[in-house]
């Protein structure tokens, strides 16, 4: 390392990177002997900077009022385990962007409340200890509303009753991930009254396991596992309830070496 500067002095000894850079990173070992033995003793060095921006952000549709943004990593998500993103939402009828998710340790996020006749533009950062990205834009999110001819629907004498049991829309996908990295997997319910979920892993409910992140947003219920490790093998099931009735969905989840 040419540009490493060793310097020995009676009882100490100073190793002086002028400037640094990322491929500096490390375990740095000193060697210490005489004629009695020897010690051995090593440290980690972490070179760290603002973080460079995610990749391309793509836009989905899935259940309809929502819009769910999936993004490249940021190059330096690998090597910086602090690394995590933040997204922000500009609505075509106010001028400032406002921040809708932050600290988000993995690639997709869904955005509620998208209302139709509106555009919509977002932006995702990746930031870390040290600062913040420039931002990565979505494509432009939906269009101008067509006026429409209003028709008026009189009413009529027979309610209609608008309750539902759950319903799975969108299912669980079988997984399959390496031990060390994340895992992300998701599925969509309706029913009204707004059902109730409950996550399970071999029959064992996980809802307060913080091993992993939970949630559940306009329908769209999740769970990421930011590093996979052997135990998390098996059954995962959600469980939708409400007072009308209850459903289920399943897949398994397979982790390699």
């Amino acid at each position: 390392m040419k540009h490493v500067t060793i310097s020995n002095s009676d009882g100490a000894s100073q190793l002086l990177i002028p400037t640094s850079e990322r491929s500096d990173s490390g375990i740095y070992s000193v060697l210490v002997k005489n004629i009695v033995g020897q010690e051995t003793f090593s440290t980690e060095v972490r070179v760290t900077d603002d973080p460079k921006p995610p990749g391309p952000v793509e836009l989905e549709e899935g259940v309809p009022g929502t819009v769910t943004l999936i993004w490249q990593p940021s190059p330096d998500e690998k090597r910086d385990d602090h690394l995590h993103y933040t997204v922000s939402k500009l609505d075509s009828t106010k001028h400032t962007w406002t921040t809708v998710a932050d600290r988000l340790f993995n690639n997709r996020f869904t955005v509620c409340n998208i209302l139709q006749g509106r555009e919509y533009h977002f932006r995702v950062y990746a930031k870390n200890d040290m600062g913040i990205s420039p931002p990565s834009e979505s494509p432009t999110w939906g269009m101008a509303k067509k006026k429409e001819k209003i028709v008026k629907i009189e009413p009529t004498s027979k309610d209609c009753d608008l309750r539902c049991t759950p319903t799975f829309i969108v299912l669980l996908k079988p997984q399959t991930a390496t031990v060390g990295y994340e895992c992300h997997m998701s599925c969509a319910v309706k029913g009204n009254p707004t059902p109730r979920i409950t996550w399970y892993r071999s029959h064992v409910s996980i809802n307060t396991d913080t091993n992993y992140y939970i949630s559940n947003t306009c329908g769209v219920c999740s769970l990421l596992i930011l590093r996979v490790c052997p135990k998390d093998v098996g059954e995962y099931t959600v469980v939708a309830e409400n007072s009308l009735g209850r459903a289920e969905c399943s897949t398994v989840l397979s982790v390699r070496e």
